[in-house]
């Protein structure tokens, strides 16, 4: 049987699997080929919360690539899942062959940066009423 372009870069991962840990060194981003992916940060409190579910097509993992900072969560296999590896000299091919995969990563960070202002505006509005 041949193997598939992306084959090769493929990683199957058990349902509640650690992908990888919160504040690990971030070498690879992920893009979801089947299954979910739980992204949960802690913070110094011990204080855990689900920051995004991923699911088919949504993709994770590729800050650390940008900034070269540690992880920001904890990822975790929701079920069964298969994800798609890509390291930062692949990410970095991406970018400078295919200018469309520069633009869907910019617009999920655009929509996540918006989600969090969001959730710290409601933050600081209870706040501001306690």
């Amino acid at each position: 049987m041949d193997e598939t372009p992306f084959e090769r870069f493929e990683r199957n991962y058990r349902k509640s699997e650690v992908i990888f840990e919160q504040d690990s060194p971030g070498d690879e981003m992920y893009i979801v080929h089947s299954g979910k992916v739980r992204l949960i940060a802690t913070d110094g409190d011990g204080q855990t919360v689900t920051v995004a579910v991923v699911e088919k097509g949504g993709f994770f993992g590729e800050m650390s690539l940008i900034d070269y900072s540690p992880r920001s969560a904890k990822a975790v296999a929701e079920e069964d899942t298969r994800l798609i590896a890509l390291d930062r000299a692949k990410f970095l091919y991406l970018i400078q062959q295919q200018p469309a995969f520069v633009f869907t990563i910019m617009h999920a960070l655009c929509r996540r940066i918006r989600e969090a202002n969001l959730l710290l505006a409601k933050a600081a509005s209870k706040e501001a009423t306690i």
